[in-house]
């Protein structure tokens, strides 16, 4: 069992190494920052904004040698747990691990290679003996070391693969993937159709998103079709990996906060989102961003947007920016919840939130009023002015498309903008 754990950020084609994570023989699990990491000064490749004070190197330095990052504990630290995939995925990557080998420290290990952003981990040791017979995947066999040895945080069955030609399929060794491709679900009929139409819908109203496209189950190669039980999976352009190859870093809000991922719902609401786009991205530019999205997830009836569901992104290595809008689902169609994943002010109820809400968390934040206002404003506009006509050619069921148009209606933000849908 891997006991010491190097962690590296990939800048370019270089791997510079940010420290070493431990596992002693008491079971403590500790981070040590490495001193050349530290001696690059205030241009080091940024590892999370939650360790790096601008213009002030000497504290962004302690953070860096004696912060909560590097205190011992019983689990890893939520900055590296956040890393890893969470309910079916992880099932699927416990399978292919040694008996007893069941830790996030363990977990990250195995995953190391593959991880999202420009993190990579490598095994400083290797077990004494081989490890004992792995459980056959519910997947192609020859195929089975690489589908589980990526890392993509969530609890939707979702796989990393590349794109070739007018195919699906899972990179060789050593290779990374450009696309996820998130898999049907047994729970949720028509859930690929679903999330590409809420994102198509997102980005009509002014939301930036990745590229995505449904693809014919047939194209996937290398899963077995039990796993494929609807007609299309959802392919999405990794923001995480360049044309090149390249890898570019990213942390979700909850690393940000280094707030375990079991904190997702509850470690902040929407204000602390919209502040924390705008303290470590782009600012105001990013402060209204967030704006658009929170908006168009209370027209849609997303109630998951939780803190993993938003994130930065390191393009330079060093600078963040909100990165593009991802995972957003109506899913107001399933559980006729009107709940929003984090509280806005008080409350998570989507159905009373109004301009008001908008307008008090941006004089909080700092940020002009009657600019949030007016960005709320637009984006009801917009979304009005698209969805209905749009609503014919997305593949949503009739029935989705009618409970999605029919409630947002009944909003008080529609009745506050003064906006017909």
């Amino acid at each position: 069992m891997s006991n010491t754990l190097s962690v590296f950020l990939r800048s370019g084609k270089a791997d510079i190494q940010v420290g070493t994570l431990i596992r002693e023989r008491s079971g403590l699990m500790r981070f040590i920052v490495e001193g050349a990491y530290i001696a690059l000064g205030e241009n080091r490749p940024l590892l999370s904004s939650s360790i790096r004070f601008i213009g002030d190197e000497e504290r962004t330095v302690r953070m860096l040698t004696s912060g909560p990052i590097t205190q011992p504990g019983r689990d890893l630290h939520p900055w590296f747990s956040n890393l890893l995939p969470e309910g079916a995925l992880r099932d699927l990557v416990l399978r292919g691990l040694p008996t007893g080998a069941t830790t996030d420290f363990d977990v990250l290990a195995h995953l190391g290679h593959d991880l999202p952003g420009a993190v990579m981990v490598r095994v400083q040791e290797e077990p004494a003996v081989a490890p004992p017979e792995r459980e056959p995947l519910s997947t192609d066999q020859a195929d089975a070391p690489n589908q589980i040895r990526f890392s993509l945080a969530g609890v939707q069955l979702k796989m990393s693969m590349l794109k070739q030609d007018e195919r699906l399929t899972f990179p060789a060794t050593g290779m990374n993937g450009d696309i996820i491709v998130k898999l049907p679900s047994e729970r949720y009929a028509m859930l690929p159709e679903l999330e590409y139409s809420s994102m198509k819908l997102a980005e009509a109203a002014g939301v930036t998103i990745p590229h995505c496209e449904l693809v014919q189950t047939e194209s996937v190669v290398g899963i077995k079709p039990e796993i494929l039980r609807g007609n299309y999976v959802l392919a999405v352009k990794r923001f995480d990996r360049a044309a090149d190859g390249a890898r570019v870093h990213m942390e979700d809000f909850c690393q940000v906060m280094q707030a375990p991922k079991e904190r997702k719902y509850t470690a902040a609401n929407e204000e602390t989102v919209m502040n924390l786009a705008k303290r470590f991205g782009r600012g105001t530019k990013d402060y209204l961003e967030i704006v658009r999205r929170t908006t168009v997830n209370i027209l849609l009836g997303n109630g998951d947007a939780h803190l993993k569901n938003h994130s930065l992104i390191y393009a330079d290595g060093i600078n963040g920016a909100l990165s593009p809008a991802y995972d957003i689902v109506a899913t107001i169609v399933y559980d006729g919840s009107n709940e929003l994943a984090l509280k806005f002010r008080d409350s998570h109820d989507s159905l009373t939130v109004g301009l008001a809400r908008f307008q008090r968390a941006a004089d909080l934040a700092g940020v002009p009023v009657n600019v949030v206002k007016k960005e709320v404003t637009r984006t009801v506009e917009k979304a009005a002015d698209t969805w209905d006509k749009m609503m014919k050619d997305l593949p949503l069921s009739g029935e989705h498309a009618r409970i999605i148009m029919d409630r947002v209606k009944t909003l008080r933000l529609s009745a506050d903008t003064k906006v017909a849908f």
